[in-house]
């Protein structure tokens, strides 16, 4: 019984160590950047419930569970529907601009491929109206801006599998992921057929 403990103490313990050795996925960064945007930026709304309006789909869903998070510290009870809720104020957000690219970021070395710069750039309009009244309470533009380099390797884990807007094609096109390795391939293979010749 005690060596099973170890054992699962191990095996959680490996498991926590291999995913903190990742970067964030790019949900990950939405929903803290914005949970955390929210929760400071966000004035008390005057009701003790709020209802997140959403279609509850892809992007628009991660946007509604991260505004949830962000708001648990203003209100005590906080839902997400797809109609108003009279009895609670109800939050509405739009989605102003959104980016999400992949750049080429540092070198690596000679053979290697760059490392991969990740920029997201957001920005929603909330709005938050009374729930019995209709009237517009507060209305607040909240921006998210995020930037990192991750390792080439790494793009399967932090692209979504779920959500289109969030897996974005890696720097430098098809074509040239190919070229570029049978360029460098090609250059050594010249070098040593020189070197022999000239012996």
């Amino acid at each position: 019984m005690k060596r099973n403990r170890l054992l699962r103490a191990f095996l959680f313990m490996s498991f926590a160590a291999t995913a903190a050795a990742y970067p964030p996925s790019n949900e990950q960064v939405i929903f803290n950047s914005l949970s955390a945007a929210v929760d400071s930026q966000i004035v008390m709304p005057s009701a003790e419930s709020v209802r997140i309006i959403t279609d509850g789909l892809g992007l628009n869903r991660l946007f509604s569970e991260a505004i949830a998070e962000g708001m648990k510290s203003k209100s005590s009870q906080i839902s997400i529907g797809s109609a108003p809720d009279s009895t609670s104020d109800n939050l509405l957000f739009d989605l102003l601009g959104f980016d999400l690219a992949y750049k080429n970021g540092s070198s690596r070395g000679f053979l290697k491929s760059r490392r991969i710069k990740r920029e997201l750039h957001c920005e929603l309009r909330i709005s938050i109206r009374g729930g019995s009244s209709g009237l517009l309470l507060q209305m607040r533009n909240i921006s998210i801006e995020y930037g990192d380099e991750i390792e080439p390797a790494e793009l399967r884990f932090i692209n979504s599998r779920d959500i289109v807007e969030l897996t974005a094609e890696p720097p430098g096109s098809a074509w040239s992921r190919y070229v570029e390795p049978s360029f460098v391939i090609a250059s050594v293979g010249v070098l040593v057929y020189l070197f022999f010749a000239n012996r």
